[in-house]
């Protein structure tokens, strides 16, 4: 019961990571706030957390529209009170294919969501910590963040600003009380995981960032990851890039 009493936010709550980390802070107390774009799908992670000690309460969302962005956040304050967590997991991927084959709209896609995303959901997560003397976020990155990303040089680039832009806002509110990590997991039993794996053709050799020996795993490694992160445990951690990753990225 680590959350209890205490408010939270979740961007890209729907599926995969950002479902298990909502279902893991009901699950010790917390009231989360979440959003997405597939409502149903929203609806469902709702009604599978109603026998939690915490609640979900989902609400759509278009991260790349600034305006929606907030909309989502005041709400939540507008509902709990006061801010004490937020966990930007919103992101999306894209097919592989080589550098100068990746076409202009989809790389502005990509960035827009898992970067802009991002900064907007802290340009209006910070000011409600402010006033409530401190807080803790977490944002997604990748193992990809680390590392060039064969194949998927949009995908990666956008993790490297969102790993660039988590230090940077942790520097600038650390005397704040305001702690900013993120977490960059590797490949987990995820619909994004899935989509990836056939997009070339099964062979893992070709996964970018490296695969688990032990195979992908759970995306509730990642959720306990989040929430050790945002815990008390953590309060002298802030500017981390955490990897999760089953050590894919060591070698």
């Amino acid at each position: 019961m680590r959350f209890l009493g205490k408010n939270i936010v979740v961007t890209g709550g729907t599926s995969g990571f950002g479902e298990a980390i909502v279902k893991a802070f009901t699950h010790e107390g917390g009231t989360v706030y979440f959003c997405g774009l597939l409502d149903a799908e929203g609806q469902r992670v709702e009604a599978e957390t109603q026998n939690a000690t915490g609640q979900a309460i989902y609400h759509h969302c278009d991260v790349r529209v600034e305006s929606s962005v907030e909309a989502f956040i005041n709400h939540a304050v507008e509902q709990t009170g006061h801010l004490d967590i937020a966990v930007n997991n919103a992101g999306i991927s894209h097919v592989a294919a080589r550098f100068a084959e990746q076409e202009p709209a989809m790389v502005e896609d990509v960035f827009q969501t898992n970067v802009m995303g991002i900064w907007y959901a802290m340009r209006h997560e910070i000011p409600h910590m402010l006033k409530n003397n401190g807080g803790t976020i977490v944002n997604t990155a990748s193992i990809l963040s680390k590392s060039g990303a064969e194949w998927m040089a949009a995908y990666g680039t956008s993790k490297h600003a969102v790993v660039g832009l988590t230090k940077s806002a942790a520097l600038d509110y650390a005397g704040d009380n305001i702690r900013i990590n993120a977490v960059s997991p590797g490949p987990m039993l995820t619909p994004r995981f899935e989509r990836a794996l056939k997009d070339i053709g099964g062979d893992m050799s070709k996964f970018a960032g490296g695969f688990p020996k032990g195979g992908p795993a759970d995306p509730s490694e990642v959720a306990k990851t989040v929430l050790y992160l945002t815990s008390d445990e953590a309060g002298y951690t802030t500017g981390a890039n955490v990897i999760v990753d089953g050590g894919a990225s060591s070698g």
